[in-house]
C-alpha cells in the first residue's frame, strides 16, 4: 500500500514538472502561428497596434489554462502570469491589469471566508448543522446536500449575486459536512461543495437581475431593436427561468453520478438530533451576534435588487434604483460586515480579531486566482482575441446561415468565451457580436443576442469560471479532477439543451408578445 501512495505521488509531481514547462512551451508555440488577415482584423477592432495581439491572448490563456488544469503551481501563483505577460508588451497597463486582484468582487468573497470563521469561533456552526439535518429529514446524502446546499443557494441569487449567494450558504454547508464528520479528501465533501457552486451557477439564470450578463442581454435588444422590444423582469421567466431549474436539477444529478459519496447514509442518528440541540444550550451572545451582522449584510444585499425587479416595469423607481445601485454595490455590504467583525465584542473579546481574520480565515489563493482570472479576461479582449474568434466563427458559418445556425454559433461564442474570461466580459463580447452577425444574414438578432448571454452563465469547469465554483474549490473539499469532470459533463449537457429548446422557447415568448 506504501508503495502505491509513493507511485501516486510519483506520478502527480511527474506530471506537474512536466506541465510546469508546457505552459511556456504552448506560449512560445502561439506566437510562432504566422500572422493571417483575420489576425490582423481582430487586433485593428480591438483598437491596437500590435498585429500579434490575438495570438499572444492565446499563448496566455494556454499557459495560465494548463497551471490551473494540471495544478503545476498555487492557483494563486499562476494567477501571477496572465497581468505580468499582458503588461510587459503594453496590451495592458500596469495598474488596470493588478486592479482586479482587488476587484469589488474579491471583497463578497472575502466576507464569506469571515462568516465562516465566526461561525466555528462561536460554535454557531454546530448549531447550524444540527438544525439543517433536523429540517432535511433525509439521510440520503445526494437529498439532503440538495437541501441543505443546492436549493438555498439557488433560491439566495435573489439577492442579485450569486456571488453573496454562495458567500452566505458557504458556512452552512462547511458545518454540516464537519458535523457529519466529512473531512477534506471526502467524496461526499467534494460533490456536496461542487453541488453549491453549480446551484449557484444555474441561479444566476433565475431572475433578469440575478447576473449581470442576463442584463447585458438585455440592453443589447433594446438597442439592436432601437428600444422597440424591452425585456422586463416578468419576460425573464419565460426565457431564463427555465434554463435555471434545468441547470439547477442536472447538475445535482450530475455531481452525485459522477462523485459518489462513500456513504449510502448520512451518519447522523435522527433521535440524537433534538438531544444534541439541546445540550449545546441557549444560544450565545456571539452567535446572536453573527446571526445578525449576516441577517444585516443580507438585507444590504437583497434591497437593490429588489428594487431593481420593481423599477423594470415602474419607471418611478427607476431613479432609486440606480441611486442604490451605485450606493450600495454588493461589495459595499461586505466591507460594512468585515469592518463590523474586529469592532463588535461579545463579552471580553471581538467576534474576530483582526489578525483571525487576517491569518486564519482568508484562503488568499483563491482571492489571487480571482484577481487573476478576471485579468486573463480583461486581456484578451484587449488583445483582439476576443474578436479573432468572433471573425473566425463568421467564416465558418458560409455565405447563407439559417436561423438555427446562428442561434447557435452565437451561444458557442458566448459559451467559449466564458472559459477564459468572466461571464460579465464574454457576454459584453458575445451580445453585441450576436446582433452584428444576425443582421449581417438577415436574420432577427433578439434569440441569438439572449442565447448568447444564457451561454456565458453556464461554464464551470475551473475555479476561473464563475466566483461560486471559486468559492466551492476553497473550501479545501473539492479535487480539480471532480471540478474539471463534473463541469465538463454538466457543461456540455446544459449546453446541448440550451441549443435544443433555447430557440423554440425564445421564439415562442416573442410570437406571445407580438415581438415578431
Amino acid at each position: 500500500m506504501g508503495s502505491d501512495v509513493h507511485s501516486e505521488n510519483g506520478s502527480r509531481w511527474s506530471m506537474k514538472r512536466i506541465s510546469l514547462y508546457i505552459g511556456p512551451l504552448l506560449f512560445i508555440a502561439c506566437l510562432l502561428i504566422p500572422n493571417d488577415p483575420n489576425m490582423i482584423e481582430a487586433a485593428k477592432a480591438a483598437g491596437i497596434t500590435l498585429a500579434d495581439g490575438p495570438k499572444y491572448g492565446l499563448g496566455v490563456l494556454l499557459w495560465t489554462a494548463t497551471w490551473w488544469v494540471f495544478e503545476t503551481t498555487s492557483l494563486g501563483l499562476a494567477a501571477l502570469v496572465p497581468p505580468i505577460l499582458f503588461s510587459l508588451v503594453g496590451l495592458l497597463v500596469w495598474k488596470d491589469a493588478l486592479a482586479p486582484f482587488m476587484d469589488p468582487l474579491i471583497w463578497v468573497i472575502l466576507v464569506g471566508f469571515i462568516f465562516a470563521k465566526s461561525f466555528q469561533v462561536w460554535g454557531l456552526d454546530k448549531r447550524v448543522a444540527l438544525t439543517l439535518a433536523s429540517v432535511s429529514k433525509t439521510r440520503n446524502p445526494a437529498l439532503a446536500a440538495f437541501f441543505v446546499a443546492c436549493l438555498p443557494v439557488f433560491l439566495l441569487t435573489v439577492t442579485g449575486s450569486m456571488t453573496a449567494a454562495t458567500s452566505i450558504v458557504y458556512g452552512f454547508v462547511i458545518a454540516f459536512l464537519l458535523r457529519q464528520g466529512f473531512k477534506q479528501g471526502s467524496r461526499y465533501g467534494s460533490a456536496t461543495m461542487l453541488a453549491l457552486g453549480q446551484a449557484a451557477t444555474a441561479g444566476s439564470l433565475l431572475f433578469l437581475t440575478s447576473t449581470t450578463t442576463n442584463l447585458i442581454g438585455k440592453n443589447t435588444v433594446f438597442t439592436a431593436t432601437g428600444g422597440a422590444v424591452n425585456i422586463t423582469f416578468v419576460d425573464w421567466f419565460f426565457i431564463g427561468t427555465v434554463h435555471a431549474f434545468i441547470g439547477l436539477f442536472l447538475t445535482w444529478f450530475v455531481v452525485y453520478r459522477v462523485i459518489k459519496p462513500e456513504v449510502k447514509e448520512l451518519p447522523f442518528d435522527p433521535s440524537m438530533l433534538k438531544k444534541e440541540l439541546e445540550d449545546l444550550g441557549p444560544i450565545t451572545r456571539g452567535e446572536k451576534m453573527t446571526i445578525g451582522i449576516l441577517v444585516f449584510t443580507l438585507l444590504l444585499w437583497l434591497i437593490p435588487g429588489m428594487v431593481a425587479n420593481f423599477a423594470v416595469d415602474n419607471a418611478g423607481l427607476q431613479p432609486l434604483s440606480a441611486l442604490l445601485a451605485k450606493v450600495l454595490p454588493e461589495a459595499a455590504p461586505a466591507a460594512i460586515a468585515l469592518l463590523l467583525f474586529p469592532l463588535l465584542k461579545a463579552g471580553d473579546r471581538p467576534l474576530l480579531k483582526w489578525d483571525e481574520m487576517l491569518r486564519e480565515s482568508i484562503n488568499w489563493d483563491i482571492v489571487f486566482l480571482v484577481g487573476g482570472g478576471i485579468t486573463l479576461g480583461l486581456g484578451l479582449m484587449k488583445s483582439g482575441f476576443s474578436n479573432w474568434i468572433g471573425i473566425l466563427f463568421r467564416g465558418f458559418m458560409g455565405p447563407a446561415p439559417n436561423e438555427f445556425v446562428i442561434f447557435g454559433a452565437c451561444c458557442l461564442i458566448g459559451f467559449l468565451l466564458s472559459y477564459p474570461a468572466s461571464n460579465t466580459g464574454a457576454a459584453s463580447v458575445a451580445c453585441p457580436l450576436a446582433v452584428s452577425l444576425s443582421l449581417a444574414a438577415g436574420i432577427n438578432p433578439i434569440a441569438p443576442v439572449l442565447g448568447a448571454a444564457i451561454a456565458t452563465t453556464i461554464p464551470s469547469t475551473l475555479p476561473s469560471t464563475t466566483p461560486a465554483m471559486a468559492i466551492a474549490y476553497s473550501s479545501g473539499y473539492v479535487r480539480m479532477k471532480d471540478m474539471i469532470k463534473v463541469g465538463m459533463i454538466a457543461d456540455v449537457i446544459r449546453f446541448i439543451l440550451l441549443i435544443l429548446i433555447g430557440l423554440p422557447l425564445i421564439k415562442w415568448f416573442l410570437a406571445m408578445r407580438g415581438f415578431i
